[in-house]
């Protein structure tokens, strides 16, 4: 038997982070996605660029990303601007706290699948903008994403975050991580696919019929275990709690990351010592990684790329300085993987990065 279920949306954009590191950083193709919708709307970018400490000449270079604390207040000041938790990007706009009153109007829902029903009927009486639904099928799970007439989203952004919402938001409410089977987008295969990767910690395919989350229909029977309390503590940072909240307690990725030092100074430990702490084989871990789109090698590169673009940022040490911190023992090999990361040498990304005036 086939049973639809329409989901309610969220406000996916206005304080995404990609992990609770404050040093993260975000791709600046996001960016150019909430800009193309603010110049959609009648709203001043650069303006907004402004507030966020974002500099124009950023957009430039493809390559380049913006500490996750920039994204975040860009984010939010369009969604001041725009009044619209959307930010723009769908045809009928959605009031800030809608959000919100749906969580409130859902949190008494005894299991997922009743949850996610009362958010039928409560985002019914607020867009036809997005159609989000859940099919099941035997033990088999999707949830759908279907964007309606006048939605705005050259960049594909609108799925890639909308999609990942529904799933952390499905993981709070089971307080346990909602494990996917495969995450499908209709768009093609994007340049920066590593970061769907690091999203959904699962297979991602491209040029698929729909938009989709695929996994067992077991967890839309269980038990709901939030209740309004811990909702309010949910309530006072949704955005940055929902991004937070994945299947990361069974990401590899994530688990390296915790055998990882955070002092940059300290070298990083080996390989097989890390796949021995994991009760792995080298082999083994090697391929778990594959699987979620990475590589030990990424992962260093990524805590590199992101602490340098942050300490760049802060503006209070030297560019030989952020190389140490950043596990370079010589500044032309940290020259070198910074100019690969981001296409621009340290220096040029300083310059890059003064305030638009």
């Amino acid at each position: 038997m086939l049973n639809r279920v329409i989901v309610g949306n969220s406000p996916a954009f206005t304080g995404h982070s990609f992990n609770t590191m404050e040093i993260t950083t975000i791709p600046i193709r996001y960016i150019h996605a909430l800009l193309g919708a603010a110049k959609h709307r009648g709203v001043d970018g650069e303006n907004l660029l402004r507030k966020a400490d974002i500099s124009a000449e950023l957009l430039g270079n493809n390559k380049a990303r913006v500490p996750a604390a920039q994204y975040v207040q860009f984010s939010q000041s369009l969604t001041e601007a725009l009044q619209d938790e959307y930010l723009g990007f769908m045809n009928t706009p959605c009031k800030p706290g809608t959000f919100e009153m749906m969580c409130y109007a859902c949190i008494s829902c005894p299991n997922l699948q009743q949850f996610l029903e009362r958010g039928i009927k409560f985002y019914g009486l607020v867009t036809d903008s997005v159609d989000l639904s859940v099919h099941i099928e035997g033990e088999e799970a999707q949830y759908v994403l279907n964007t309606g007439h006048g939605t705005v989203d050259p960049e594909n952004f609108l799925p890639f975050i909308m999609l990942s919402i529904v799933h952390r938001l499905s993981s709070w409410v089971i307080d346990q991580p909602l494990i996917l089977q495969s995450v499908s987008f209709t768009h093609p295969r994007p340049d920066s696919v590593d970061e769907y990767h690091f999203l959904f910690k699962t297979p991602v395919k491209f040029d698929q019929a729909a938009n989709s989350l695929n996994f067992s229909s077991n967890y839309l029977t269980m038990p709901n275990r939030q209740n309004e309390q811990s909702l309010e503590t949910f309530l006072e940072s949704p955005p940055r709690r929902l991004m937070g909240i994945s299947s990361s307690e069974n990401s590899w990725v994530i688990k390296i990351k915790r055998q990882i030092k955070e002092n940059m100074n300290a070298d990083f430990p080996e390989f097989d010592s890390i796949a021995e702490r994991l009760n792995l084989t080298t082999a083994t871990l090697r391929r778990r990684l594959r699987e979620e789109g990475s590589s030990y090698q990424q992962i260093k590169d990524d805590i590199r790329r992101d602490g340098a673009i942050f300490n760049l940022g802060k503006g209070n040490l030297s560019i030989e300085q952020v190389a140490e911190r950043a596990g370079f023992s010589e500044p032309t090999s940290f020259f070198r993987a910074f100019k690969r990361w981001t296409g621009v040498t340290p220096r040029a990304y300083i310059t890059k990065k003064e305030p638009v005036t």
